[in-house]
């Protein structure tokens, strides 16, 4: 069989297909066509020295000095990647990562942080390339950081984000050692934590926000989803403000999470709200705020019963049942996310960022009844227990707040003598 033939077989193809092809280098490289193509590409296949099979792709031009320039270059970095002693023998790590996310893909009852990995794995490909995944290494991986960092929609991550970014990475790592396709983990760089505040609401804005939802929620045209959307995101504020719990705690939470706590006999209070959440603290039962939380609830309640009612189209109406989700959209399912429209009500409020120029996301809920709380005296080992924290991330990010709460104490002992005479706000 001569070499145009052998060409032919090995690609599968049918000898009518005429191919034409040139070798070069004793073999080494070796260029094909389809000849029978009104502007056929070139393709090469290139063998390397101590390295085991072919590397076969196209040249991407009908050129044939140019096909052999590119071929010719092809051969020589797999030549010297081969003698720095590269290891062709593992899996590209871009294919990996996309076996690894089809498993993910695979698994049912995706909960919303695996989708936020898989967005994250899959945005991560262009980088990695034809990288094999035993050719990782720390400082690679500190490149793909930097790199993931510049190409995020604002060109900057919080590093509480890259934390998470390295965890996920760690349990590909994982993944990839299980099924032998690494002998060992590699090493992760460093990622210092973010301790500084958390931007939260103080009482100006928090007011000035409290007021305008009141205006948000008169949907001028009357437009059902519109009013629907506003209900639930006012509400979804209010709940969390008042609880502080996590996003991921409010999105997994049904109506049967919800109870009520008695007060004792003779006080004439309204019962206190406590809601069972799971979080990645585990499960924790969790006391609002104010009773207030109830009314959040039951105007979330009215609006389900009265859709559903709406729904049945001369049927009999669904009836709202304990595994209902609470934040959920019209069909039952719970809503992902309420980043896009919380954002709007911030802009539209003027409240977007706080005294230091740092913006408000939803989290800033959370450090907003943290900061709250403490500064209305309540003992730090109790707010962490019931926000399913620890009193040492407390004080790392709400430390400052603990000095207001504890104002009476800090100023005990009157006056130095002659500092009636000083104003320290006087520059105000």
């Amino acid at each position: 069989m001569d070499e145009q033939s052998t060409a032919v077989a090995k690609l599968g193809r049918k000898p009518k297909e005429a191919l034409d092809s040139r070798s070069f280098m004793d073999g080494a490289i070796y260029l094909f066509r389809r000849a029978d193509y009104k502007k056929p590409t070139w393709f090469c296949r290139v063998k390397v020295p101590r390295r085991t099979g072919y590397i076969s792709c196209s040249t991407k031009t009908t050129d044939e000095h140019k096909a052999y320039a590119f071929a010719e270059d092809l051969y020589n970095k797999t030549l010297a990647q081969v003698l720095s002693g590269r290891d062709f023998s593992s899996k590209k790590i871009a294919q990996t990562i996309t076996d690894y996310v089809k498993a993910l893909e695979e698994r049912t009852n995706q909960k919303y942080s695996i989708k936020l990995k898989i967005m994250f794995l899959k945005r991560s490909l262009p980088f990695f390339g034809n990288l094999r995944i035993k050719e990782v290494t720390t400082a690679k991986l500190s490149e793909f950081l930097d790199w993931t960092r510049k190409n995020s929609r604002d060109g900057q991550l919080s590093e509480n984000t890259v934390k998470r970014y390295v965890t996920d990475l760690k349990q590909f790592f994982s993944w990839c050692l299980d099924r032998g396709y690494i002998e060992a983990m590699p090493r992760f760089p460093s990622v210092k934590a973010d301790h500084a505040r958390r931007p939260h609401f103080n009482n100006a804005d928090w007011t000035k926000l409290t007021r305008h939802m009141r205006e948000f929620l008169k949907v001028k045209d009357g437009n059902r989803k519109t009013t629907r959307d506003r209900t639930m995101l006012v509400n979804y504020v209010l709940i969390l403000a008042n609880t502080g719990i996590r996003v991921g705690e409010a999105r997994n939470l049904k109506w049967r999470d919800l109870r009520e706590i008695p007060q004792p006999k003779g006080t004439n209070q309204p019962p206190d709200i406590a809601l069972y959440v799971t979080g990645k603290t585990g499960p924790r039962e969790v006391v609002a705020r104010t009773s207030d939380v109830k009314e959040y609830f039951k105007r979330i309640l009215e609006m389900r019963k009265a859709e559903l009612e709406n729904m049945a189209e001369g049927k009999k109406p669904k009836k709202l049942g304990p595994d209902d989700y609470i934040f959920c959209n019209r069909d039952g399912t719970p809503i992902t996310s309420f980043k896009k429209s919380f954002t709007a009500l911030l802009k539209s409020a003027k409240v977007e960022t706080d005294s230091h120029g740092h913006k408000r996301t939803i989290y800033s809920l959370r450090h907003t009844y943290a900061t709250f709380r403490l500064q209305e005296g309540v003992h730090q080992f109790i707010l962490a227990r019931n926000m399913g924290t620890s009193t040492a991330m407390l004080e790392k990010h709400y430390g400052h707040t603990s000095n207001v709460a504890s104002a009476a104490e800090l100023t005990k002992g009157g006056n130095f003598k002659g500092d009636k005479k000083v104003k320290a706000l006087d520059w105000l």
